[in-house]
């Protein structure tokens, strides 16, 4: 381990800082390869004053801002313009004639750096023992020597005590030395929670998907992995996963949200011709790749890139429907008759005698086109006559009545026209909870709706039942993260009816998940929104550019970050991030 040879600055100022303790301006000698090599995210050693005659203590601090400066041009502009322009021209002379040795006085690159808290401890003697990475001890003398830490230095510090040998993923690389991989333990990402922050176009879902297929293809011990995937585009950045895993499916919660050739293909009988089973597989196969939503510049290759995938997991059954359990007429008339209007006088107690025969009558049935004009064919009878059991039925009753006949041809036949989902393709909540359960393999479970409301809602529902089976039973493995993209859709302040569902969730596995091996993940674009309750929990995150200073401020404040940290990623390019722990 060593430094950057030539790379030498100077701490020229400290001042305090709400967020980051102190902020540090270093200057260096200016020089074309060292404007390149200075740069944001760059680590310093800087001696502090805590070093001793027996040992030196260097803080280690990281780059965040740097800037070019020029001393015969300066800052103040208001000068006569003939002066100043030469003065620029001269500047622009300065820069291009120092390649690699600084020649000029008046060029200096300025650094603000924070403190990344740690130190380096080294014999100051001149002993080769190896140094050592602590909690730093004191903050840097003003004056002092900064000097750049080469790649395996900066390995040194980023790893801290991070072992090749424990349980961890590739997060991505530096981006000022792409030859150092960062690396993040799975076990604490997930079971600690982590969110992902960035404005449209910053690669967001790639970002989530890149670490979902990277923690799944690097554990150690079986992990379990659930999206909701609001807008219905993990089904094709993850294609890969979900065709070479054991335990990978593509959940619907419905069947609006596949086309219906892939249900026509799970309702073959068994002994189907051969060429029909083909012909009916190709239908499905070709509808499921023209309606996946994929990534502009992937669209021209739809059908060669996915055909073949895509048919794998409709051939593998790894493409599955959920319906919430069918509501039977009886639970459908009692939830009617919850809202009938008071009122209805002497014939009231015939009404609810004449609606509860109806329930008992068709218990536990599912609606049929001949059962819902049975119900309707009777209660028309009463509105007709106008009497019930010999009373005459009010005005309020005859309403409480036409409205419950208007809810079951309205909701009875859209449960009627449901078709049934053949039992290769269906999945139900308690199979989804075995396999979580499942300690043998790692799982990745995309679910999808055509319905928002119902996505929420599922979320609640799958989150409530995992998290009360781990409490019960005091499981704490495999560890399962549920992981909300467009996380604003689904933890939003002030939540209300299907928001309300999935924020009280994510909240519970936020902060008391971890304790049972649950933990969450959320990404989205619009800060501003999410449950700052929510948004506080997670113990990493990770940050693109985010222009709008609202943002900034609601994830620094969550995190505790200083401004200065997000300045940097104002000039981060699509694919670039502020990793945070």
């Amino acid at each position: 381990m060593d430094y950057i040879p030539g790379m030498v600055g100077t701490l020229i100022g400290i001042k305090e800082d709400e967020n980051a303790r102190f902020r540090f301006e270093i200057w260096f000698d200016y020089t074309r390869e060292a404007i390149n090599l200075v740069r944001e995210g760059a680590m310093l050693a800087v001696e502090n004053f805590a070093s001793t005659q027996l040992e030196q203590r260097l803080s280690i601090l990281e780059v965040v801002t740097i800037l070019p400066m020029h001393y015969g041009l300066g800052n103040d502009t208001r000068g006569y313009p003939g002066f100043v322009v030469e003065a620029a021209r001269s500047a622009a002379n300065d820069w291009e004639t120092q390649e690699s040795e600084a020649t000029e006085d008046t060029t200096k690159i300025m650094c603000v750096a924070i403190a990344t808290n740690f130190e380096i401890v080294q014999s100051a003697r001149g002993a080769k023992a190896e140094p050592q990475l602590g909690e730093e001890s004191n903050i840097p003398k003003l004056g002092s020597t900064a000097r750049l830490l080469d790649t395996t230095f900066t390995e040194f510090v980023i790893f801290r005590d991070i072992q090749t040998t424990e349980n961890t993923c590739p997060a991505g690389v530096l981006i000022r030395d792409e030859q150092v991989n960062v690396l993040v333990r799975i076990t604490d990402l997930l079971r600690t929670h982590f969110g992902i922050f960035g404005f449209t176009g910053a690669g967001k879902s790639n970002l989530v998907s890149t670490l979902i297929h990277n923690l799944l293809s690097h554990t150690r011990d079986p992990v379990k992995i659930v999206v909701y995937d609001l807008m219905s585009e993990y089904s094709a950045l993850l294609i890969d996963d979900l065709h070479r895993m054991e335990d990978a499916m593509l959940i619907g919660l419905g069947v609006e949200t596949f086309p219906e050739s892939l249900v026509e293909y799970g309702n073959l009988a068994p002994g189907t011709r051969p060429e029909d089973e083909r012909e009916a597989r190709g239908r499905a196969v070709r509808d499921m790749v023209s309606t996946t939503l994929l990534p502009p510049a992937l669209a021209d290759t739809r059908y060669r890139l996915f055909g073949y995938p895509i048919g794998a997991i409709i051939e593998n059954r790894k493409i599955r429907i959920w319906r919430d359990r069918t509501t039977t007429v009886n639970a459908l008339i009692a939830d009617a008759r919850q809202r009938f209007k008071g009122g209805m006088g002497t014939c009231g107690t015939a009404i609810h005698a004449f609606v509860g025969q109806l329930e008992a009558q068709f218990r536990d049935r599912a609606f049929t086109d001949e059962i819902i004009t049975a119900l309707i064919g009777r209660i028309d009878g009463v509105l007709q006559t106008g009497s019930v059991d010999s009373q005459q039925i009010t005005a309020t009753a005859r309403q409480n009545l036409s409205e419950l006949r208007s809810h079951i041809d309205r909701q009875g036949r859209q449960l009627a026209d449901q078709p049934e989902i053949p039992a290769s393709i269906r999945i139900t909540l308690p199979d989804l909870i075995q396999r979580l359960e499942d300690r043998k393999r790692s799982g990745l479970y995309i679910i999808q709706a055509h319905n928002p409301d119902l996505l929420r809602h599922f979320a609640s529902m799958l989150g409530n039942f995992t998290y009360e089976d781990r409490r019960r039973t005091g499981q704490i493995s495999p560890l399962v993260s549920f992981v909300f993209d467009e996380a604003d859709e689904f933890i939003p302040q002030n939540a209300k009816d299907s928001y309300e569902e999935s924020s009280q969730i994510a909240m519970t596995l936020a902060r008391r998940g971890r304790k049972f091996g649950l933990g969450i993940g959320i990404a989205t674009q619009r800060v501003i929104y999410l449950n700052t309750s929510i948004m506080a929990q997670p113990h990493t995150y990770l940050v693109s550019k985010m222009p709008r200073q609202s943002d900034r401020e609601r994830v620094s404040q969550a995190f505790g970050a200083s401004e200065d940290v997000f300045r940097q990623t104002f000039k981060f390019k699509k694919g670039d991030w502020l990793l945070m722990s």
